[in-house]
Protein backbone atom coordinates (compact mmCIF):
# COMPACT_ATOMS: atom_id res chain seq x y z
CA UNK A 1 0.00 0.00 0.00
CA UNK A 2 1.40 3.35 -0.82
CA UNK A 3 1.60 6.17 1.47
CA UNK A 4 -1.28 8.39 0.12
CA UNK A 5 -3.44 5.17 -0.14
CA UNK A 6 -2.35 4.80 3.78
CA UNK A 7 -3.20 7.91 4.56
CA UNK A 8 -6.74 8.25 2.88
CA UNK A 9 -7.37 4.91 4.44
CA UNK A 10 -6.49 6.68 7.98
CA UNK A 11 -8.65 9.49 7.21
CA UNK A 12 -11.78 7.26 6.00
CA UNK A 13 -11.18 4.98 9.36
CA UNK A 14 -12.10 8.27 11.52
CA UNK A 15 -8.40 9.19 13.04
CA UNK A 16 -8.62 12.87 14.33
CA UNK A 17 -6.12 15.29 13.13
CA UNK A 18 -3.90 14.99 16.11
CA UNK A 19 -3.37 11.04 15.87
CA UNK A 20 -3.13 11.38 12.48
CA UNK A 21 -0.28 13.66 12.94
CA UNK A 22 1.30 11.51 15.68
CA UNK A 23 1.38 8.53 13.22
CA UNK A 24 2.97 10.68 10.29
CA UNK A 25 5.52 11.85 12.69
CA UNK A 26 6.25 8.27 13.72
CA UNK A 27 6.14 6.68 10.56
CA UNK A 28 8.83 9.94 9.10
CA UNK A 29 10.32 10.22 12.51
CA UNK A 30 13.58 8.73 11.20
CA UNK A 31 13.49 9.00 7.76
CA UNK A 32 14.58 11.47 5.55
CA UNK A 33 11.69 11.33 2.98
CA UNK A 34 8.73 13.80 3.45
CA UNK A 35 5.45 13.25 2.67
CA UNK A 36 3.84 15.82 -0.90
CA UNK A 37 3.55 18.71 -0.49
CA UNK A 38 -0.64 18.77 -0.68
CA UNK A 39 -0.57 16.41 2.03
CA UNK A 40 1.68 18.83 4.36
CA UNK A 41 -0.60 21.33 3.29
CA UNK A 42 -3.58 19.39 4.73
CA UNK A 43 -2.20 18.44 7.56
CA UNK A 44 0.12 21.96 8.65
CA UNK A 45 -1.57 24.01 6.63
CA UNK A 46 -3.80 26.06 9.63
CA UNK A 47 -1.37 26.00 12.00
CA UNK A 48 0.96 28.10 8.80
CA UNK A 49 -1.84 30.35 8.50
CA UNK A 50 -1.94 30.96 12.15
CA UNK A 51 1.40 31.28 12.28
CA UNK A 52 1.78 33.81 9.60
CA UNK A 53 -0.90 35.85 10.87
CA UNK A 54 0.55 36.48 14.20
CA UNK A 55 3.53 38.00 12.63
CA UNK A 56 2.20 39.63 9.69
CA UNK A 57 -0.55 40.71 11.39
CA UNK A 58 -2.89 41.15 7.86
CA UNK A 59 -4.84 38.69 5.71
CA UNK A 60 -3.11 39.41 2.28
CA UNK A 61 0.29 39.43 4.04
CA UNK A 62 0.19 36.01 5.77
CA UNK A 63 -1.84 34.48 2.41
CA UNK A 64 1.95 35.64 0.44
CA UNK A 65 4.03 34.08 3.36
CA UNK A 66 1.93 30.76 3.59
CA UNK A 67 2.39 30.57 0.10
CA UNK A 68 6.34 31.29 0.46
CA UNK A 69 6.94 28.91 3.29
CA UNK A 70 5.04 25.94 1.29
CA UNK A 71 7.07 26.78 -1.58
CA UNK A 72 10.01 26.85 0.35
CA UNK A 73 9.04 23.28 1.48
CA UNK A 74 8.59 21.63 -1.54
CA UNK A 75 11.75 22.73 -2.61
CA UNK A 76 13.77 22.30 0.24
CA UNK A 77 11.95 18.49 1.33
CA UNK A 78 15.27 16.71 0.48
CA UNK A 79 16.99 18.81 3.29
CA UNK A 80 14.82 17.54 5.69
CA UNK A 81 17.04 15.79 8.69
CA UNK A 82 14.77 13.78 10.81
CA UNK A 83 16.25 15.59 13.84
CA UNK A 84 12.90 17.18 14.54
CA UNK A 85 9.19 16.65 13.43
CA UNK A 86 8.31 17.53 10.56
CA UNK A 87 5.68 19.76 12.42
CA UNK A 88 9.10 21.42 14.26
CA UNK A 89 10.54 21.89 11.08
CA UNK A 90 7.90 23.62 9.26
CA UNK A 91 6.89 25.88 11.93
CA UNK A 92 10.54 27.41 12.28
CA UNK A 93 10.31 27.35 8.12
CA UNK A 94 7.22 29.37 8.57
CA UNK A 95 8.63 31.67 11.47
CA UNK A 96 12.15 32.32 10.01
CA UNK A 97 10.02 32.85 6.68
CA UNK A 98 7.59 35.59 8.27
CA UNK A 99 10.84 36.94 10.26
CA UNK A 100 12.30 37.57 7.08
CA UNK A 101 9.60 39.07 5.16
CA UNK A 102 9.09 41.72 7.99
CA UNK A 103 12.22 42.92 7.76
CA UNK A 104 12.91 43.18 4.20
CA UNK A 105 13.72 46.30 2.99
CA UNK A 106 10.12 45.91 0.95
CA UNK A 107 8.11 45.67 3.58
CA UNK A 108 9.70 48.28 5.53
CA UNK A 109 9.27 50.71 2.54
CA UNK A 110 5.74 49.43 2.43
CA UNK A 111 2.35 51.90 4.10
CA UNK A 112 -0.87 50.21 4.05
CA UNK A 113 -3.93 52.50 3.48
CA UNK A 114 -6.48 51.41 6.25
CA UNK A 115 -4.95 51.67 9.34
CA UNK A 116 -7.71 49.67 10.49
CA UNK A 117 -6.89 46.00 9.94
CA UNK A 118 -9.07 44.27 12.31
CA UNK A 119 -11.98 42.93 9.61
CA UNK A 120 -9.11 41.16 8.21
CA UNK A 121 -7.56 38.84 11.15
CA UNK A 122 -9.96 36.55 10.47
CA UNK A 123 -7.48 33.45 10.86
CA UNK A 124 -7.50 33.42 15.03
CA UNK A 125 -9.01 30.40 15.81
CA UNK A 126 -11.86 30.96 18.42
CA UNK A 127 -10.24 34.41 19.17
CA UNK A 128 -11.32 37.96 17.97
CA UNK A 129 -9.73 41.09 18.51
CA UNK A 130 -12.19 42.47 21.28
CA UNK A 131 -11.77 39.12 23.21
CA UNK A 132 -9.55 39.95 26.21
CA UNK A 133 -7.37 37.54 26.69
CA UNK A 134 -5.78 38.09 23.15
CA UNK A 135 -5.50 41.44 23.77
CA UNK A 136 -3.21 40.73 27.12
CA UNK A 137 -1.48 37.96 24.65
CA UNK A 138 -0.79 41.12 22.26
CA UNK A 139 0.16 43.02 25.28
CA UNK A 140 3.08 40.61 26.29
CA UNK A 141 6.63 40.94 25.50
CA UNK A 142 7.82 39.34 22.16
CA UNK A 143 9.59 36.58 23.94
CA UNK A 144 6.60 35.86 25.81
CA UNK A 145 4.40 35.79 23.10
CA UNK A 146 6.13 33.86 21.11
CA UNK A 147 6.22 31.25 23.46
CA UNK A 148 2.92 31.20 24.08
CA UNK A 149 1.22 31.36 20.86
CA UNK A 150 3.38 28.16 19.81
CA UNK A 151 2.76 26.36 23.09
CA UNK A 152 -1.01 26.79 23.15
CA UNK A 153 -2.54 28.25 19.68
CA UNK A 154 -0.39 25.31 18.46
CA UNK A 155 0.22 22.88 20.64
CA UNK A 156 3.79 22.59 20.84
CA UNK A 157 5.82 21.16 23.40
CA UNK A 158 8.89 22.64 25.12
CA UNK A 159 11.10 20.16 23.68
CA UNK A 160 9.48 21.50 20.11
CA UNK A 161 9.44 25.26 20.87
CA UNK A 162 13.09 25.10 21.94
CA UNK A 163 13.97 23.57 18.73
CA UNK A 164 12.45 26.36 16.54
CA UNK A 165 13.59 29.09 18.60
CA UNK A 166 17.12 27.54 19.48
CA UNK A 167 16.48 28.45 23.41
CA UNK A 168 16.93 25.92 25.79
CA UNK A 169 14.16 23.72 27.02
CA UNK A 170 14.63 25.05 30.43
CA UNK A 171 14.53 28.56 29.30
CA UNK A 172 11.14 27.33 27.17
CA UNK A 173 9.60 26.05 30.14
CA UNK A 174 10.76 29.48 32.39
CA UNK A 175 9.48 31.93 29.63
CA UNK A 176 5.91 29.67 29.62
CA UNK A 177 5.51 30.47 33.70
CA UNK A 178 6.83 33.94 33.38
CA UNK A 179 4.31 34.31 30.48
CA UNK A 180 1.32 32.63 32.41
CA UNK A 181 1.92 34.86 35.42
CA UNK A 182 2.06 37.96 33.44
CA UNK A 183 -0.91 36.90 31.63
CA UNK A 184 -2.42 36.13 35.07
CA UNK A 185 -2.21 39.98 36.60
CA UNK A 186 -2.98 41.54 33.55
CA UNK A 187 -6.58 40.13 33.20
CA UNK A 188 -6.74 40.02 36.68
CA UNK A 189 -6.07 43.96 36.56
CA UNK A 190 -8.75 43.75 33.97
CA UNK A 191 -10.99 42.47 36.52
CA UNK A 192 -11.26 39.03 34.32
CA UNK A 193 -11.65 36.00 37.20
CA UNK A 194 -9.51 33.43 35.94
CA UNK A 195 -9.81 31.15 38.86
CA UNK A 196 -12.24 28.76 37.64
Amino acid sequence: MNKNAFLSRLIYVGKDERELRNLLASIFKNRKDVPDTETLIDLYGNDVLRICMYYMKNKDDAEDAFQDVFVKIHKNKSQYEAKASIKTWITRIAINTCKDILKSSWNKKTTYLDGNISDELIYHDEVSLGDEVYEAIQSLSDIYKEVIFLKYYNDMTAKEISAITGASESAINSRILRAKTELRNILTQKGIDISG
